[in-house]
């Protein structure tokens, strides 16, 4: 039995899935255009770094990027337009911890530095961004870089229902596996392949694809509502709305928040558990995920 014979057998047997790697080109073409529809351009984007707070002098020490054409109408991921990947040296000792993700040691990275203009270069005529964790990648990304300070974020974690799918987790490497996709390595680049061949599927029911989703959510505002002044007696009726507590390292101190398309019912909610006076403020996808100083 050549290969291709095994493959479609197993894919037909009930008792066996298939898994394909994940292998992108810098040229990679996921569907031809053959409507002619209007195309945009979006970059997928991942960070390794040093730890989690860019704002306590954590830093980027590899950065990877794939630009991408994809249809305005439609939403689908057309084709991959030019892949960047660099590495960067964080002038600190890596953790150990890090190391161990990604295999990224000091001696790779020593002496290295991502070049400024090749990054602005790759990005240019890009419209949105999308990473896996936006709230975790755009804070670094600008402290970084410039270019990344007007642009629109969205985020595949946040913004796909992975869950009402029926899907356990959402790591890339799961929702790869739900999705009879695998990749190797915990490196930047590798989780942007995954990422991008993730927005590129159809959802599970065929109707249409990831992207579109992310898309469509994308371009709705929020209303980070912070619930100031909300009685400590009631905090845990706001955590269990699904609340988050604020822990006051910022100019906006400690306080329990949400983000949510329905800020009257949560303006309404607040009030009926002692908190009159919310701050309200509407974003869009060019404030989403932005760390508030």
């Amino acid at each position: 039995m050549d290969l291709q014979a095994a493959v479609s057998a197993i894919e037909q047997h009930p008792d066996f899935r298939l898994l394909r790697r994940v292998k992108l080109a810098a040229d990679h073409v996921f569907a031809e255009n053959t409507s002619g529809e209007p195309c945009a351009r979006l970059a997928v984007i991942d960070t390794e770094t040093t730890g989690f707070k860019a704002e306590e002098g954590d830093r980027i020490i590899d950065l990877a990027i794939a630009v991408c054409e994809y249809g305005k109408e439609s939403g689908r991921l057309y084709r991959v337009v030019e892949r960047f990947e660099g590495l960067e040296d964080p002038e600190q000792a890596i953790p150990a911890e890090v190391i161990k993700l990604t295999g990224i040691t000091d001696d790779m990275v020593k002496g290295q530095r991502i070049d400024e203009q090749q990054v602005a270069k790759v990005m240019a005529g890009v419209t949105l961004v999308v990473c896996h964790n936006s709230s975790f990648d755009r804070g670094f990304l600008e402290a970084r870089f410039a270019v990344f300070k007007d642009l629109a974020f969205g985020c595949s974690l946040n913004e796909v229902p992975w869950r009402d799918w029926g899907i356990g987790s959402s790591k890339l490497d799961y929702l790869g596996f739900a999705f009879g996709l695998f990749h190797t390595g915990h490196r930047a680049l590798a989780d942007v392949d995954m990422l991008t061949a993730l927005l590129a599927s159809n959802t599970p029911d065929q109707a249409t694809t990831i992207l579109s989703l992310l898309l469509a959510s994308a371009r709705l505002p929020t209303w980070r509502i912070n619930a100031i002044g909300l009685p400590f007696d009631n905090s845990q009726i706001a955590k269990a709305r699904g609340y988050r507590w604020h822990p006051g390292d910022t100019s906006l101190g400690k306080c329990w928040w949400i983000e949510t398309q329905h800020e009257q019912d949560e303006i309404q909610f607040l009030a009926q558990i002692g908190c009159h006076h919310p701050e309200v403020i509407k974003q869009t996808a060019r404030e989403r995920y932005r760390q508030r100083r």
